[in-house]
């Protein structure tokens, strides 16, 4: 049903002539796509709110995205399951933040998670997925990107442990949460 409204939507773009017939998929589905990862933003930053981890989630999120779009991973099979994934997933990460490693100092717990998720990903990524396919020349790209990442994310988080800045931490969650989906696709892929 929204696909076919964005599709009617490009469809009357291409007839006022503000677009190119040619285009009308790409821009029905790029419509698709910025609405879905809109309500997904607005969504977890209400998550982070609502867990009393607003900033922690943003530092979580600036963190996870650029990692998790190059370092692939586990994929659900449409938006709707996509969606709910990622808001169980996110609310466990912040959980695990608030809970875990802030209430009760587990410093050490989440520097082992942290050392042990980076060789993890560092070996493992990328890893395509049926519903994300990676080509030779885009895994030799996102690889390098994502050990870019992993070096800049760890410096980071060294930075702000050592200044004692719990953000250090959402940084950590974000690099650990994509080590767990990277394991979960090798292993569904294993199936």
């Amino acid at each position: 049903m929204i696909s076919r409204f964005f599709r009617k939507t490009a469809a009357k773009l291409a007839c006022n002539g503000n677009i190119q017939e040619k285009y009308v998929e790409l821009y029905a589905k790029t419509m698709e796509l910025t609405v879905a990862m809109g309500i997904s933003l607005v969504t977890a930053l209400l998550i982070g709110y609502f867990c009393g981890m607003w900033w922690h989630g943003i530092v979580f999120l600036a963190a996870f995205i650029p990692l998790r779009s190059y370092a692939g991973g586990y994929h659900a099979g449409g938006y709707i399951s996509c969606y709910i994934e990622s808001c169980g997933l996110f609310t466990a990460a912040l959980l695990f933040l608030k809970f875990v490693v802030l209430k009760w100092q587990m410093i050490i717990l989440i520097i082992l998670l942290f050392l042990f998720s980076l060789a993890v990903i560092f070996v493992l990524a990328p890893l395509a997925d049926k519903n994300k396919p990676v080509s030779e020349k885009e895994e030799k790209v996102f690889k390098k990107r994502t050990h870019m990442l992993l070096c800049v994310e760890m410096a980071l988080s060294i930075i702000l442990f050592l200044c004692k800045v719990s953000y250090g931490y959402a940084v950590m969650t974000a690099v650990i949460v994509s080590a767990f989906v990277l394991v979960l696709q090798k292993w569904k892929s294993r199936k």
